[in-house]
């Protein structure tokens, strides 16, 4: 897609650049990697026969293929779950040999996020990119957005939004602009915790619910008076058992990342142990050096998933998926990654995104899991 588009993104987005073989956590190691219909048609045409004969042997049509612009084919993946295509230094052969043209949809758009949302291409980075984490996450700086004009080349949309309907699967859409727009200026208000801005963000989530439910001609008003600074408590109490229990649906025998299964483990060990209290008071007494890492990582993942529209069901799931990613990350850190350095952590956050913030099976089983826990309809 060549022509100019109005494109909506936050500034740091143009600092990206891919860095191939020296990424230290490739995303050519540990993903399927599929291939659409028309760059599988690429390669069906390709002229020299030796390229041909490399292609063939590696990529198959996908039986299960449920979107032609997506997974029309795919790259058969050995044992060791690293992608054919690399050369012995990580480096595409397909990008080194053919040009950046024959790269897959999928290939061509990781880590970069394009939703739409009425005509405006909304573009963002996914932090499970080590490059993509460090260029969102290491900066002491709000994340600002822009609108530009440019062209999006190969990409997914991976979701799509019109605000001028009055519901989308039972979601108040027409407020969507509003509410995240609020969102992000909570979760930015940097007067108040991280802990504090999360738990004002959740009773506006759930207020703005019920005022549209019971006094739909408000909604607007209340979402504008709002006030971000209010003194509430917990909107959903995460317990230590219910961590325990959200962390043992892990499949952990189809997650690739080594560092995770071991924190994973290391984690699970320990949430009895005698020292869990004085762990956990430890990091929030010391959580505070990490705000900006939480804000802007909770930031970019609304921005990213059309927070709180990223659930089906409610607004309130899409709260409370972002509420479970972090306490996941906060549990993680308080045991594995004490007193670590902001690289250490960013390089955690990365690591859990790959590992957790692509599992669709498991999120969705989390979710329905703390729905029934807490009885929430």
């Amino acid at each position: 897609m060549n022509k100019l588009v109005k494109k909506r993104q936050p500034k740091y987005f143009k600092s990206f650049k891919c860095i191939g073989g020296k990424c230290e956590d490739s995303c050519c190691i540990g993903w399927d990697v599929d291939i659409d219909k028309s760059t599988f048609n690429q390669y069906e045409n390709i002229k020299e026969s030796y390229i041909k004969e490399f292609l063939k042997g590696n990529i198959i049509l996908n039986k299960e293929c449920e979107d032609f612009e997506i997974d029309f084919g795919k790259v058969s993946i050995k044992e060791n779950k690293r992608c054919p295509f690399l050369d012995e230094d990580n480096y595409c052969v397909i990008h080194s040999k053919l040009g950046e043209e024959y790269l897959s949809n999928v290939c061509t758009l990781f880590p970069r996020v394009v939703n739409k949302v009425d005509n405006v291409y909304e573009v963002s980075l996914d932090v499970a990119c080590p490059e993509a984490a460090r260029i969102v996450l290491a900066s002491g700086e709000k994340i600002e957005f822009e609108e530009v004009e440019g062209n999006l080349g190969k990409h997914i949309i991976l979701n799509r939004l019109n605000t001028s309907l009055e519901e989308l699967n039972w979601l108040p859409v027409e407020f969507f602009y509003e509410v995240r727009n609020k969102s992000i200026q909570i979760m930015q208000n940097r007067d108040l915790k991280i802990e504090d801005r999360i738990n004002i963000l959740g009773d506006f989530i759930k207020s703005v619910e019920n005022e549209i439910d019971f006094n739909y001609d408000n909604a607007s008003k209340f979402i504008k008076e709002y006030d971000i600074n209010k003194n509430v408590g917990e909107s959903l109490n995460i317990t230590t058992d219910l961590i325990k229990n959200i962390i043992k649906l892990i499949d952990l025998d189809n997650i690739t990342s080594e560092e995770f299964k071991k924190d994973t483990i290391s984690l699970l060990n320990n949430l009895e142990s005698l020292s869990y209290l004085k762990e956990k008071i430890s990091l929030r007494d010391n959580i505070e050096k990490y705000n900006f890492i939480f804000e802007n990582y909770l930031v970019n993942f609304m921005y990213n998933s059309l927070f709180p529209y990223s659930e089906i069901e409610s607004i309130y799931d899409g709260y409370i998926m972002l509420l479970v990613r972090y306490e996941l990350i906060k549990y993680y850190l308080a045991f594995n990654y004490e007193n670590s350095s902001n690289k250490e952590v960013i390089k955690f956050i990365q690591v859990f995104s790959k590992a957790i913030g692509h599992h669709k099976t498991y999120l969705i089983k989390v979710l329905n899991y703390i729905k029934e826990e807490y009885q929430i309809i």
